[in-house]
């Protein structure tokens, strides 16, 4: 069952969607980024910021 973006929007603001960050990464640090998640590394989601 698909989230309607306006719930996620709530849960956000209420601080009730807790999403794990296991790293950031500049664009031009793409092949670390990748290198990461390959290797099971990142314990949550992996944000790259361009």
């Amino acid at each position: 069952m698909r989230t309607p973006r306006n719930q996620l929007g709530r849960q956000i603001v209420a601080g009730e969607l807790h999403i794990p960050i296991g790293g950031v990464f500049r664009l031009d640090e793409i092949a670390d980024a990748h290198r990461c998640m390959e290797e099971n590394r990142a314990g949550g989601r992996i944000v790259v910021l361009t």
